[in-house]
């Protein structure tokens, strides 16, 4: 049988209101009847429903692990996977789960993901934070956006792959598919763990390595968390225009994680060489995050200008083009203001090939 959203929904019965929700972001499953969930700008709220018992949550969990063909059981008792609508779950149950029962943790996709219109519109970004994002994707800058787990990395990364034009190859690798583009030049691949002893598994470091072979004009990785780093790299630095997602707290701190997850690559290289190839590779980092009012919000775009090569270790010299400044809370809600800096050195690229990309307050920089 074909596992549909439908049939989720049936399968997960009590929480089948809550998946029906446009504004659901989030439910957590502590047990049976000890579930919360958070809607979009809210926080975590007691949900009244529930199953009749743990053995109850306990069954219908095993369904869904039958129906994606994974282990759920004592001796595998941690499931990480995409639902059909985009959805992911994550499944802890005994003995890790020392509360016994089960955890379940369900990150909610909406039908259709957000658009430019709309994330400015909930204030991620100014109209002049979406000119720089627009001359940032038309000049074919390979983009590192960071953030922490919820800020809207994903949601970013969507809303930027809109602005690729129509006759790019589009090639994304994921270990759960969540990236959603309404691109016709899209080939989406997910890496498949293994279920079996004799089972094969792919790698998101496979998929990225494949992806090189389809001679894509952007290769976008939708989390870089481990040796497929050094992969993206050396994608950025052979021609094609590359996105990558990371966790990071900052900017300069998203270069920093990058290089940490190259060196896990398992190549002898000096972690100097791994700096300079990354200072090469990235050209622009985007931090998003969460604010106290749950608001997710682009805090910053830098550009990366290399190392600075007059300080012994060599760090990394990055320039800030854009940033959100907080000024304090007003009703629940953070107060602040956008500020554009600049012009950055893609310009000059912009110029020769692409003028009319270049926003307004740009156009008359140095």
């Amino acid at each position: 049988m074909e596992l549909t959203a439908e049939i989720i929904q049936d399968t997960l019965g009590p929480l089948k209101p809550l998946l029906a929700d446009p504004e659901m972001t989030d439910i957590l499953v502590f047990s049976a009847r000890k579930i919360y969930v958070r809607r979009r700008r809210s926080e975590f709220a007691r949900f009244a429903g529930g199953w009749r018992s743990d053995e109850d949550l306990a069954i219908c969990l095993e369904a869904i692990s039958r129906f994606i063909k994974r282990k759920l059981d004592r001796d595998n008792p941690i499931l990480d996977a995409r639902l059909p609508d985009g959805s992911r779950v994550n499944v802890i149950m005994e003995p890790c789960y020392a509360a016994g029962g089960a955890l379940v943790a369900l990150r909610i996709h909406g039908q259709d993901p957000l658009g430019v219109d709309e994330l400015m519109r909930l204030g991620a970004f100014d109209p002049a934070g979406l000119a720089v994002l627009k001359s940032i994707v038309a000049a074919g800058r390979n983009i590192l956006i960071s953030g922490g787990v919820g800020s809207g990395k994903t949601t970013l990364l969507n809303a930027l792959c809109s602005f690729i034009p129509d006759g790019d190859l589009i090639v994304t690798g994921e270990d759960a598919r969540e990236i959603r583009i309404g691109h016709e030049l899209w080939a989406a691949l997910e890496s498949k763990k293994k279920i079996y002893a004799d089972d094969t598994e792919y790698t998101l470091r496979d998929l990225v390595r494949n992806a090189l072979r389809m001679n894509p004009r952007w290769l976008i990785v939708g989390e870089v968390r481990g040796p497929e780093a050094h992969d993206l790299c050396r994608a950025m630095n052979t021609g094609q225009a590359a996105i990558g997602t990371i966790h990071a707290n900052s900017a300069f701190d998203a270069l920093l994680a990058l290089e940490t997850l190259y060196l896990q690559s398992g190549l002898e290289s000096s972690a100097r060489a791994v700096r300079e190839t990354i200072a090469r590779a990235v050209h622009v980092v985007i931090q998003v995050e969460m604010l106290p009012d749950h608001s997710r919000k682009i805090v910053e775009i830098a550009e990366v200008h290399g190392l600075d090569r007059t300080a012994p270790d060599g760090p990394y010299t990055i320039a800030g083009l854009y940033r959100f400044r907080p000024d304090g809370m007003e009703n629940r809600r953070v107060r602040g203001r956008f500020e554009v800096a600049g012009p950055p050195r893609y310009v000059e690229r912009l110029r020769t090939f692409q003028p009319d990309a270049i926003p307004a307050f740009w156009r008359d920089g140095p």
